[in-house]
């Protein structure tokens, strides 16, 4: 696949910003398709918006002493799960370090987090 820096205008606060080749390297790496973001990475660190539906994201790493991890998501930032959002028949594969899951966000007193994750068959 041939990369190329993108000048692209958000669609929230109407500013110019740039989806790097690193950024798409990235989403490939981790199995997504490349998608551009619509939002500058600034208005992508302000409050997320929790939409319905599934997701689709890579488990950065989860400690089992601990009983939680971090799902990177398609975007590139984390989201938070714990181990009682995991679908217990997936809970063995999805719990290792690179996994491909698919997980729904839900919002939290603590912010968001992933629920109802499950392994994502690539």
């Amino acid at each position: 696949m041939s990369y190329r820096d993108l000048l692209l205008v958000c669609e929230k606060c109407g500013k110019q910003f740039v989806f790097t080749v690193e950024e798409q390297r990235r989403q490939e790496e981790l199995g997504f398709e490349i998608e551009e973001p619509t939002e500058c990475s600034e208005c992508r660190m302000e409050q997320p918006v929790v939409e319905p539906g599934l997701k689709a994201g890579v488990v950065k790493w989860y400690r089992d002493d601990r009983g939680f991890g971090f799902i990177i998501q398609q975007d590139g930032s984390e989201v938070f799960f714990h181990r009682t959002g995991v679908n217990q028949n997936d809970i063995n594969r999805v719990l290792n370090e690179n996994a491909p899951v698919w997980y729904e966000l839900i919002m939290t007193d603590r912010g968001p987090q992933a629920v109802n994750v499950h392994l994502r068959e690539t």
